[in-house]
């Protein structure tokens, strides 16, 4: 019964799974706000003659504390022409790190050799497709919130609807991510798991967001002081990469049978010998090079 969950958690150990949450941590900590900022400039130009559902959508897409700092910064952006693209592009860019840091994760989960990923221009287009496809899902959202907030008279369906809507899209979009940024042939039958998972981690953080950053911020602050909203929101941030991290994990366990997995290392199990393999085998930089795996016996088998 422990079997299955005790290889996830072994796996995620042989992965430095911490280590790569962490980088997701601090990359999407640094994108933010440029993605941000692309959305909202976005939303001003196309919502221009709607300034009630602009600050609505606005309202639903930026948390609270960042709206005045995001309206700040659209005052200082170019209006209009050649110099608007070249800044939203230079937002994007700055966006990057984040899905660069989830192309790195999800190859190395997956044990993808480095001679199969994707090439430099590859690499780059899948990146700024990924990162469109989560503006966009962001201000779907960010209209679903608003749509059913409008609900008549219906405040026990406002409830269902804006998660279970919510839940959908990020769904959608994690299934997304993995065929994007996953260098190898990816069913929905291997993600789906995996995208339900996280997608109801994601949604669970975007609908108490506000109340569990109040609270880490609050039990932050004796600490960190004025930086405790920083140290909150790192912290809700790794939670949400680490719950993202397992789904992966768990899918890769289940699709590739990595389990059981033994308690003893001295005696490998069959799935230790293919998690270690496929370990060694991602190592593989070049076309023809190829890394096999030789287990010898412990000394006093000899």
């Amino acid at each position: 019964m422990l079997g299955f969950p005790y290889a996830v958690v072994k796996k995620y150990g042989d992965d430095a799974g911490g280590r790569h949450a962490a980088l997701i941590t601090y990359y999407g900590f640094l994108s933010i706000f440029p993605l941000l900022l692309v959305a909202v400039s976005v939303l001003s130009r196309v919502l221009v003659e709607n300034d009630a559902l602009r600050a609505e959508m606005v309202e639903a897409l930026v948390p609270p504390r960042l709206q005045e700092t995001v309206d700040t910064a659209l005052t200082s952006m170019p209006s209009s022409g050649l110099p608007l693209a070249v800044g939203l592009l230079g937002l994007l860019f700055s966006g990057t790190g984040v899905v660069f840091s989830a192309y790195e994760t999800l190859n190395h989960v997956a044990g993808v050799p480095l001679r199969s990923r994707f090439g430099f221009v590859s690499r780059y287009a899948r990146v700024l497709l990924m990162l469109v496809v989560v503006l966009t899902a962001g201000v779907v959202v960010a209209g679903l919130t608003v749509a059913a907030a409008a609900l008549p008279d219906q405040e026990a369906l406002q409830r269902v609807y804006a998660p279970t809507s919510t839940y959908a899209v990020v769904f959608l979009v994690l299934v997304g991510a993995a065929k994007l940024l996953v260098a190898r042939p990816v069913t929905v039958r291997t993600t789906w798991l995996a995208a339900a998972a996280g997608a109801l981690a994601v949604t669970l953080v975007l609908s108490t967001g506000g109340r569990l950053l109040a609270r880490l911020v609050s039990n932050a602050g004796p600490v960190y002081g004025s930086f405790a909203t920083v140290a909150g929101s790192f912290a809700l941030l790794y939670l949400v990469s680490q719950a993202l991290l397992y789904s992966a994990e768990t899918a890769v366990v289940l699709h590739l049978r990595l389990w059981p997995r033994a308690l003893d290392t001295s005696r490998p199990t069959t799935a230790d010998v293919r998690a270690l393999e496929l370990l060694a085998t991602e190592q593989e930089r070049l076309a023809q090079e190829r890394i096999a795996l030789r287990l010898e016996p412990p000394d006093d088998q000899r």
